[in-house]
């Protein structure tokens, strides 16, 4: 491990910080660095942990995790964002 990298539960952390009531905590196992067993009910939070740990690279620079973290998020908000675009026009035309 490079000496500017951080660990899979730093990562974890820091996302939860930005996550409504920090829930990705509930959906991690910190012990054993992988999604929790129980069930938060929160599936976005388990879904973001879930992407964390997929997309994590133990060898590679904190600036490469935090790179590579950036991006799986980015292409998840985007996808969410064309379902609901999708639903919105859906509603639209429902109501036309």
């Amino acid at each position: 491990m490079k000496g500017d990298s951080m660990t899979l539960n730093q990562l974890i952390v820091r996302a939860a910080v930005a996550y409504p009531e920090a829930a990705v905590l509930d959906c991690w196992d910190m012990a054993r660095e992988r999604p929790s067993k129980r069930d938060s009910g929160d599936t976005l939070a388990l879904f973001v942990a879930r992407e964390l740990k997929d997309t994590f690279d133990p060898d590679a620079s904190e600036a490469i995790q935090i790179a590579t973290a950036v991006r799986a998020m980015q292409r998840a908000a985007d996808e969410l964002q064309a379902v609901a675009h999708a639903l919105s026009e859906l509603a639209v035309r429902r109501a036309a």
